[in-house]
């Protein structure tokens, strides 16, 4: 700054001019903004060498030292530098064999205990002669230690060395040493965390696939043994029926209705195993088709149960065209099934939804808006049946959970769960309204069938085709 100095009339005189060195704040101001952007780049990846290799080359423009260094604590308090940014000039530390004597489990512990050290000259440092040797055959002058945590547990350090000359270390670089060890540990627990999701959802795709082959294989080779007792039971019974004593007619009765039961069960059983096993990649599926293939399918059933069956037009959607028939086939089957004595009717609807929440709420939002930010689709399948009481509408989509004795209603329990199954794998959710009562509840869905005193509707919601990712569009099966 120039101030004028001028006599008692303001004429001049003079100036007095004030110089102040603001150099140190510039780079200060410069070091604390490229430090933050450095945080930034560490934190971006999830790979260890990636975290590793960005901190110690941004670590050593940023503060222009010689060299950088990470190293790695091992279990006995001696470690291993897994990474490096030194200069042309002088040897790297990376890939020598550190097992000097200094580094006991007394290293380990100071810096477990938090302690930052600086050393301006290695050799005032009052430092033991061999550790004075061991840094010197690394030209080290000067240096900086910072230790790097896991979560709470010291993982390793951050080491910076000034190799020309000694240094006398500023606080704001250790400070900016210390905040970026600290980035490094968080970008160490993330890194670590992905790690261990990857590895478990591998050992769950693992563990499903081995459970889908044991199930396949097993429901296949029981099948054989099976039909042969179901084969001499029933002829045990054709044989001997009436001949011996009434309790030995019950005895056989009970034991090929079990037999054939038991035959069901491990078909169904096998049935849900190759929802997996034999999937189709997904392609573009006009549901009208999917739909009367489906009706098509139960023609006898409807024909003998007198079904009316309505439907809106459907939508395209990407998906299995079999597995969603089997869908469709499913419902309108157990809506025939679980019929009163008047004839069942079906109301199949769809509605497009903002989103995949399942919530019925949200098959009921009919606006331009939603239209034209189209993300899934809601499918309504209503029936005047039986309805499912409210304490049961979770377990009936679990497998081999039935609700009614097999007597009542044949089956085996496991349609339910092959709906929900074949949903989840198209990106959606599967749920059910019911009552066994008429209520306010079903009177108010927007379907154009309302029960007369009771029935379910089944709900479910597939992604549209605008909304679904190319990843999940062109899904393979797995080899």
């Amino acid at each position: 700054t120039v101030v004028a100095i001028r006599d008692a009339h303001g004429n001049y005189l003079s100036s007095r001019s004030t110089l102040i060195d603001i150099s140190d704040r510039v780079h200060l101001r410069k070091q604390t903004q490229l430090s933050a952007e450095i945080s930034q780049k560490i934190r971006q990846s999830l790979q260890l060498e990636e975290i590793l290799q960005t901190a110690a080359t941004e670590v050593q423009k940023l503060l222009e030292v010689d060299r950088v260094l990470v190293f790695r604590f091992d279990v006995d308090g001696a470690g291993t530098v897994v990474q490096e940014q030194v200069s042309a000039d002088y040897p790297a530390v990376l890939g020598s064999k550190i097992s000097d004597a200094c580094f006991d489990r007394s290293y380990y512990a100071r810096y477990a205990q938090g302690q930052i050290c600086t050393v301006s000259d290695i050799t005032q440092a009052g430092f033991e002669p061999y550790y004075v040797e061991f840094l010197q055959q690394f030209a080290v002058k000067a240096s900086s230690l910072v230790p790097i945590y896991l979560r709470d547990e010291l993982w390793g350090l951050l080491i910076v060395h000034h190799c020309q000359a000694p240094h006398q270390w500023h606080p704001s670089e250790i400070e900016i040493i210390t905040q970026l060890a600290n980035q490094i540990g968080i970008a160490l627990a993330q890194a670590q965390l992905l790690e261990q999701e990857q590895l478990q959802r591998q050992e769950l795709a693992r563990s499903n696939a081995e459970l889908e082959q044991f199930a396949h294989i097993t429901s296949h080779d029981l099948q054989e043994p099976l039909r042969m007792v179901i084969s001499y039971l029933q002829l045990l019974s054709r044989r001997y029926q009436g001949k011996l004593d009434p309790d030995a007619d019950e005895f056989i009765g009970y034991a090929v209705d079990g037999a054939v039961r038991m035959q069901a069960l491990i078909q169904a059983l096998l049935s849900y195993a190759r929802l997996s096993s034999r999937k189709q990649p997904f392609e573009r599926v006009n549901c009208n088709l999917v739909l009367q293939d489906a009706i098509s399918n139960l023609h006898v059933a409807i024909q003998e149960s007198g079904a009316i069956i309505s439907a809106d037009s459907l939508p395209v959607v990407w998906g299995d065209a079999t597995q969603l028939t089997q869908i469709f086939q499913n419902l309108i089957a157990n809506a025939i099934k679980f019929r009163r004595d008047i004839p069942p009717q079906i109301q199949i609807s769809v509605k497009p939804v903002a989103s995949t929440s399942p919530h019925t709420d949200s098959c009921s939002l009919e606006t331009e808006e939603i239209a034209a930010n189209l993300s899934a689709w809601c499918f309504a399948i209503a029936d005047n049946g039986i309805g499912i009481e409210s304490q049961y509408l979770d377990r009936i989509f679990v497998i081999f959970q039935r609700l009614h004795t097999r007597v009542t209603y044949p089956g085996t329990g496991i349609g339910l769960a092959i709906c929900k199954k074949i949903i989840e794998r198209h990106g959606g959710t599967i749920w059910v309204e019911s009552t066994p009562e008429r209520s306010k509840s079903v009177s108010q869905q927007p379907l154009s069938i309302q029960p007369d005193c009771c029935g379910s509707i089944f709900y479910f919601i597939i992604p549209a085709v605008e909304s679904t990712s190319p990843q999940h569009a062109h899904k393979q099966p797995p080899d």
